[in-house]
């Protein structure tokens, strides 16, 4: 586990991510299930194992799972994969690397262990107890040692665009996490509330986005065969996400016990997150020009448009749903639990499986087993989400209007249970998707055929 051989970090953390994207989503429907048939996984007599398995236990695994599990060491595995490339410089310490990945899988063991058993700080999304916290904030720090190092060792002297959006991250990353989970002891009330949002949806923008973004820009030109559209636009970019996403957490409060002009504040940078929402889709349409071609003829492709469009998507819904007439009639409805999975699941875990996908051939010396499989994976994962997001829409919706008009809770919880059953549908076609995608991975690296470097294609 602790290899010193050249990009054993990348893979590592990839592999045992596709372990934790399993699980995760697994607890996912296990919610959704739990939505319809409250009784769903409850054992007469088996007192303990239905405390470790009521639902708030399993939603927290299910969330911290697909955050803190598989999509960050999903993109932490990118960042170790992607810099050492760009920088033309071996990782500073792949011992290092394995070491925070051992680490940071038992972490993730123990977080599963103590919420199951009921600890937990009771904050939304930062339900981990406050020594897992400093173990996260290590890890950061470790991750970070070993990645700037290898940037400043560099041999390529230009910095790519991808490694200015892995560099903020990495400096964003710790101090989003460290406010955001401070104890609500400590602090409490409306304040502890404007803290956690700060980090509910700066972990988002400053961490899931931005590393997404930086693998876009990697990706992008090595798939279509062409330079970037504009660089320019990138850094354009770069610098509005670091200056207006840090002010998006009170549109989070919109209607909620926090001063009018602080929510407004919260709301007006959200409107702006426009502009690197448009950049990024001005890079990757400017750069489709001329190979559109390639989309159907390649998963990846089809992969990494779709995942831009979902970013688009959850951008101009995340302004819309944050005014304060909107807010009033979604706010704490299935709405905002389908609005929630658009950026995580079906922008950036596209993204992540588009890099997986790329580079396991390149570092196993194996093609992907079956492109059939991967087709499978991306029509799973799409339409899944769509019936998935589309129903939780729908149905929170008939909700926000009937409470506003004093329907009591449980006649609202009737009307929309057909749309719950269809959510639990697509969310188990999502679920099948990732089968598809891991069984696909292991297959590769057992009895895939050999790959042709990039340098031998070329030659071909």
């Amino acid at each position: 586990m602790l290899s010193n051989a050249p990009f054993s970090t990348a893979k590592n953390f990839w592999y045992t991510s596709l372990f934790w994207l399993i699980v995760s989503m697994l607890a996912g429907l296990v919610v959704a299930i739990k939505q319809i048939d409250p009784n769903f996984l409850y054992f007469q007599g088996q007192d303990a194992l239905n405390f470790a398995l009521t639902y708030a236990h399993i939603r927290i695994i299910h969330t911290n799972g697909i955050l803190l599990a598989w999509l960050s060491m999903a993109m932490v595995g990118a960042m170790f994969y992607m810099i050492p490339k760009l920088t033309r410089t071996p990782l500073w310490s792949e011992r290092l690397g394995n070491l925070t990945c051992l680490i940071w899988n038992l972490a993730i063991a123990a977080a599963v262990v103590v919420i199951c058993m009921g600890y937990s700080s009771g904050v939304e999304y930062a339900e981990l107890p406050l020594v897992l916290d400093l173990g996260v904030v290590v890890l950061c720090v470790l991750m970070s040692v070993n990645l700037f190092m290898t940037i400043a060792k560099r041999q390529e002297k230009q910095l790519y665009v991808s490694i200015w959006y892995f560099v903020g991250s990495l400096i964003w990353l710790p101090l989003v996490y460290t406010v955001g989970n401070i104890p609500s002891s400590i602090v409490g009330g409306a304040a502890q509330a404007n803290m956690n949002w700060f980090y509910g949806h700066n972990v988002l923008g400053l961490w899931f986005t931005t590393v997404g973004i930086g693998q876009i820009y990697y990706l992008l030109p090595k798939l279509t065969g062409k330079p970037l559209y504009s660089h320019k636009l990138s850094l354009i970019g770069f610098w509005t996400i670091a200056t207006i996403y840090v002010w998006n957490g009170p549109h989070h409060l919109v209607n909620g016990p926090i001063p009018v002009w602080l929510m407004k504040a919260g709301i007006i940078p959200s409107v702006l997150l426009i502009i690197p929402v448009w950049t990024v889709l001005a890079n990757v349409f400017g750069t489709m020009r001329g190979v559109w071609h390639k989309v159907a003829e390649d998963v990846n492709m089809k992969f990494l448009v779709t995942a831009a469009i979902f970013y688009l998507m959850a951008c101009l819904q995340g302004p819309f749903q944050a005014m304060m007439q909107v807010s009033a009639v979604v706010k704490f409805t299935h709405w905002v639990v389908g609005h929630a999975h658009m950026a995580p699941f079906a922008a950036f875990s596209f993204v992540c499986f588009v890099t997986i996908y790329y580079a396991i051939p390149r570092l196993t010396g194996r093609n992907i087993y079956s492109k059939a499989l991967m087709n499978w994976h991306y029509y799973f994962s799409v339409i899944g989400f769509l019936m998935f997001a589309f129903t939780l829409w729908i149905a929170g919706v008939i909700q926000g209007f009937a409470w506003m008009e004093g329907t009591p809770f449980m006649e609202t919880i009737n009307t929309v249970r057909s749309l719950i059953v269809w959510r639990a549908v697509g969310g188990t076609m999502m679920i099948v998707g990732q089968f598809f995608f891991v069984f696909n991975l292991w297959k590769t690296v057992k009895v895939g055929t050999k790959f042709a470097s990039d340098e031998e294609s070329v030659v071909a």
